[in-house]
């Protein structure tokens, strides 16, 4: 072969090869120009059209139908609402751009002028996230009128060859569909018409699609265009400043960001005013994960927020605090009344995470928990139908009808409607029956009740291992015969087969679980609990998870941990990552906060097309037990970021007479109303704080400090209940210890957890530091709430950690721990 030639190509190879890695722009005459980077190549070609993009190459592969059209939506009169959502409000003018420029840093200027305006886009490539766009549109209206820039269409899906899509907390699915209420609504598919979603209802602002070639796009506002939920002195949620949709005005499946939104705030412009909307695209040879994963961390800086956050009140303080509001009755709003020949009781109108209460009343021996045992027990009894009919022995609601009222045959009933659902058997008899089994294996009547219960659940599987959403309390026909019960209602079975040993609650519990992997899980689709909102999706996705995996503990199949992780992957997207958190002045009620005190990012919501929208998330953060041991599996540090980020420094929330947090995050400037409304809640943030933390210690100890956990909590998330029996530290029998004032901190980012040696009466402290940087402080030890009397501590062992030194004088430890530091002392008393 000719040297020369090799030469020559070897040459041109370096070239192109410094040309990847630098980031430039090339071109072929008038017709061709180039934007590349190590990542990423974009080629605009001219035809009579206008500049159109021919060519997109990410890492090795080929986008399959590169576009590169705009669209500009005109309005001369006001929007309509309900057309905007339904994206045909206004007049769609979509062009190729006429003009083409590059600029001295390697960047092109698009530009156009028609009958909407003149329009001019900036392009380049990210010199740092070089998988990256970077764009910025600007219009100067021709008309006066409402207008709204899409996002070009980068390029287009073609519907079968799409292998995922989604609006993070809009709609998800591998497929499109012509039912647009269960797609928008219940997020069951994409909607196969375009649809936009809200910002305000969207917890990533990321349109994503994936395509079977294993390339995914995905469309990103920058920072700061959408609106600010509470930009200064009050919450504003109702301002709605971007809109997304996975498709285009043209029917073509492809990631769009639309800003400002036709009628919103911002859209309208005179003749001669100018808009810019600054976006950019993201395109890798790569999972949908993976990219969610850059867009949270890189572009709306999530990692950043476990930094400005900072602790104010320790998770164990609250514990202790939360312990002692509910210890008091009136506070607490502890009542009893009859109930059909029982006395029931309940703090407020229901019970909540019957685990927590008796974990308070065994290990902390809390002698009020104690006395309220029989009352709820009652109350459990009492919720179970036991008189003959299509109901029997099947849990009929989650409310007593008789709550402040007289009636003569009071029954159990559903949130709303008239409706009695399969999974309030799994929810308030078995997983709670499970649950009271656990604290006291001998009540025989709470065991035959659960047998009964599991044989009913059994009796409603379906052949093809699911269940029917609900049946009419009094027709007993279908209440929701739209829907799919897609949750986790055979882990009911799973806590059977737990109880009694009867394999054939394992088998059917099994059955169910594979029912929902083909029927959700495989597809993204899931259904929620809250009948209020007509069980759209919610928490219980989460309590999916949490559900696989407790089935792959038992069965070692890993179909069920594969499960467990792809839906906590999902659920990840449901949790707040905008808008970005920074430490500028907020105010409430004339106070003065630091915007990151009270930031929605980290926090999860109830439900994604329900109270997100108008009430923001929740703060019962009861994921973040989940997203630790979903790390634990993965070393996928999005979820342990999470988690931590939805558990710390959320002081501005408490509310001080209960030290519960509020529930909606919109309550916050009635934060006593918003905590005291249902006090019932405080025995659920009591649970799921408990399984946050024992989840961190079983992480940072690698499995050397663990207890037994027990089953999930109904409703709200996926935590577990512990106490119930003996664990381990570093080898050693323990059984958890709540002594509320036995120990405390100068430190509110020290978090600890107790246990006690039965045998030697030797007591374990586990402190973990919840900080991203070194931390020092004091644990002082009140012996007098440990044992009863005042004893002075006679020795301090490290067992794994940092050193500590014990002030015998004084009754305290002196600990230093590095960043998200851990530690175990050995205490002897």
């Amino acid at each position: 072969m000719n040297r020369k030639f090799i030469f020559f190509c070897l040459i041109n190879f370096s070239a192109t090869l410094s040309t990847l890695a630098t980031g430039s722009i090339s071109h072929e005459g008038d017709s061709s120009f180039s934007l590349s980077s190590e990542q990423l190549k974009v080629t605009w070609q001219k035809k009579q059209q206008g500049w159109y993009i021919s060519e997109i190459i990410t890492g090795m592969k080929k986008v399959a139908h590169p576009s590169g059209a705009y669209t500009i939506l005109y309005k001369k009169g006001t929007p309509a609402g309900a057309r905007v959502d339904l994206d045909i409000e206004g007049r769609g003018y979509t062009f190729f751009p006429s003009e083409i420029k590059k600029m001295k840093d390697g960047s092109l200027l698009f530009s156009e002028k028609n009958g909407v305006g003149e329009v001019t886009a900036h392009w380049k490539t990210d010199s740092i996230d070089t998988s990256d766009l970077i764009v910025e549109i600007s219009l100067t209206a021709a008309n006066n009128g409402y207008y709204s820039i899409a996002t070009p269409t980068i390029a287009v899906l073609d519907p079968e060859e799409l292998a995922w899509g989604m609006i993070p907390g809009a709609w998800y699915g591998r497929e499109l569909v012509n039912d647009r209420y269960l797609a928008a609504q219940y997020s069951q598919g994409l909607p196969s018409v375009p649809t936009l979603a809200r910002e305000n209802s969207t917890m990533t602002l990321s349109p994503l699609l994936s395509g079977k070639d294993g390339i995914t796009f995905t469309a990103v506002p920058e920072p700061g265009t959408a609106a600010d939920p509470w930009p200064k002195d009050s919450m504003l949620r109702k301002i709605n400043k971007v809109g997304m949709s996975t498709m285009n005005r043209h029917n073509e499946l492809s990631p769009v960001v639309y800003a400002p939104v036709l009628g919103q705030e911002g859209s309208y412009l005179q003749a001669g005013e100018t808009f810019k909307f600054k976006f950019r695209y993201i395109i890798q040879d790569a999972d949908w994960f993976t990219v969610f994963n850059h867009v949270v961390n890189n572009i709306y800086e999530f990692k950043n927020f476990l930094t400005l956050q900072k602790q104010r009140v320790s998770l164990s303080e609250r514990l202790q605090n939360l312990a002692q509001f509910l210890s008091e009755d009136k506070r607490s709003a502890w009542t009893t009344w009859d109930f059909n020949n029982l006395t029931i009781g309940a703090n407020g109108s229901k019970n909540a995470d019957i685990g927590a209460l008796y974990m308070l009343a065994k290990n902390a021996n809390d002698t009020v928990m104690q006395r309220r045992i029989p009352f709820v027990r009652n109350y459990k009894l009492a919720q179970q139908q036991t008189s003959p009919g299509f109901f029997q022995y099947s849990a009929t609601g989650e409310y007593p009808s008789n709550h402040g009222n007289i009636e003569e045959n009071p029954v159990f009933f559903s949130e709303v409607g008239n409706w009695i659902e399969p999974l309030y058997t799994t929810y308030y008899t078995l997983m709670d029956m499970g649950n009271m089994l656990l604290f006291n294996p001998e009540d025989k009547e709470i065991r035959e009740r659960m047998r009964l219960a599991a044989d009913k659940l059994m009796s409603w599987q379906k052949a093809d291992g699911g269940w029917d959403v609900a049946y009419d309390r009094l027709s007993n026909r279908l209440a929701f015969p739209d829907l799919k019960d897609l949750r986790p209602t055979w882990y009911g079975l799973l806590v059977a087969y737990k109880t009694f040993g009867d394999t054939q609650y394992l088998d059917r519990a099994k059955k169910g679980a594979d029912w929902l992997i083909v029927n959700g899980v495989d597809k993204g689709y899931y259904l929620g609990v809250c009948g209020d909102a007509r069980n759209v999706w919610d928490f219980a996705t989460a309590q999916c998870a949490q559900a696989f995996l407790d089935l792959y503990a038992i069965t070692k199949e890993d179909r069920f941990k594969n499960a467990a992780i792809e839906t906590a992957r999902i659920y990840a997207t449901t949790i707040y990552t905008h808008p970005v958190a920074n430490g500028s002045p907020r105010w409430v009620n004339g106070k003065e906060f630091k915007d990151w005190e009270i930031s929605q990012v980290g926090l999860s919501v109830e439900h994604i097309n329900g109270t997100a929208s108008s009430a923001g998330p929740i703060l019962i953060s009861s994921f973040t037990s989940l997203f630790v041991r979903i790390y634990e599996l993965t070393g996928e540090s999005l979820f342990l970021d999470m988690a931590r980020a939805g558990s710390r420094g959320r002081h501005a929330f408490i509310d001080p007479y209960s030290s519960m947090t509020t529930y909606y995050w919109d309550r916050l400037p009635t934060l006593g109303a918003g905590a005291r409304e249902f006090p019932h809640h405080a025995y659920w943030q009591i649970g799921w704080i408990t399984d946050y933390l024992m989840a961190e210690i079983h992480l940072r100890s690698e499995g050397k400090v663990s207890f037994p956990s027990g089953y999930m909590t109904p409703k709200v998330g996926p935590h577990v209940s512990y106490g119930f029996a003996e664990g381990t530290v570093y080898g050693k029998k323990a059984d958890l210890l709540i002594t509320n004032g036995g120990f405390s901190s100068t430190n509110p980012y020290f978090e600890y957890i107790t246990a006690k040696d039965s045998k030697t009466g030797k007591i374990y402290l586990m402190i973990l530091s919840q900080s991203p940087t070194k931390q020092t402080g004091i644990v002082n030890i009140n012996t007098s709430k440990i044992c009863g009397k005042h004893v002075q501590p006679k020795t301090v062992k490290i067992i794994e950690g940092n050193e500590a030194t014990l002030n015998k004088a004084k009754d305290e430890i002196n600990i230093s721990l590095p960043a998200w530091g851990f530690t175990t002392i050995e205490l002897s008393l």
